[in-house]
């Protein structure tokens, strides 16, 4: 399934949402005040006015929490906030009937460092997915990470059925020293889902595709053969870049790959 990340204005997601025939991938529930609110309700009919054929309910993936949160931080009071919002957003995912959650690593570079800090993200998330279903996949998003051999690590080590990986292509390419593609050939075993943006390898641009310098030929040659049927959502910060994302798509002959 194609998702598109809500990201700009209803008016301008239904839009697209019906041109293209897509999922949603919500931003509501990322931000603690929106949290706090738990607008829930008034969310769902938001989704309902930007319903599917024959008012049927669209696809919902929901990203999670992660503004100043740190799940393997040693203040025991941080550690419990990070769990109480990503539970918090875990549940609104349940209410709202969504299929997956996204949430980040939160891993900093120079705050966090790799050694030890596997070993405390799998206790963290063995905690948390302790006693829980498969009914919503939980994906763990890279962001700042600089290698892909931890997050296979955790994903084993936390040993869940609905415990996976969220592969972002675009920050693998600006925040990683290696390859977009080595990322995804190394991790696909592990993917439950991508985040869809481009950029020119320096900075987080959140360009539409084919707008930066991503080889997006071999990474979806390499999906269509060894990961067929993925899910992915397009993360875009504007109507035009997802439309250019789109037309991108549409011209590399992909658009079904993901639906």
């Amino acid at each position: 399934m194609l998702y598109l990340s809500h990201l700009i204005p209803d008016e301008e997601m239904a839009v697209l949402l019906d041109a293209y025939h897509l999922g949603v991938e919500s931003i509501e529930f990322s931000i603690g005040s929106c949290l706090d609110a738990w607008k829930v309700g008034a969310y769902r009919e938001r989704l309902d006015a930007m319903g599917g054929p024959m008012g049927t309910r669209r696809p919902l993936s929901i990203h999670g929490p992660f503004l100043d949160l740190n799940p393997v931080s040693w203040d025991s009071k941080i550690a419990q906030a990070t769990l109480e919002r990503f539970s918090q957003a875990y549940e609104a995912a349940s209410a709202l009937g969504a299929e997956r959650i996204v949430y980040h690593t939160c891993f900093v570079p120079m705050v966090n460092f790799l050694e030890g800090w596997t070993q405390r993200m799998i206790r963290f998330w063995r905690a948390f997915m302790e006693g829980r279903g498969d009914g919503i996949s939980v994906c763990l998003e890279n962001v700042f990470d600089p290698e892909y051999a931890p997050l296979a690590e955790i994903v084993r080590g936390v040993d869940h059925p609905a415990f996976g990986l969220c592969l972002d292509i675009g920050h693998a390419n600006c925040f990683s020293p290696y390859p977009a593609e080595e990322w995804l050939w190394e991790l696909y075993p592990y993917i439950r889902h991508f985040h869809l943006h481009d950029n020119h390898g320096k900075r987080d641009e959140h360009l539409g595709i084919g707008q930066g310098d991503l080889p997006w030929a071999s990474i979806f040659r390499f999906i269509r053969e060894e990961m067929p049927g993925a899910d992915a959502a397009i993360e875009n910060p504007s109507a035009d870049a997802c439309r250019a994302s789109l037309a991108a798509l549409g011209e590399m002959g992909v658009t079904g790959l993901f639906g």
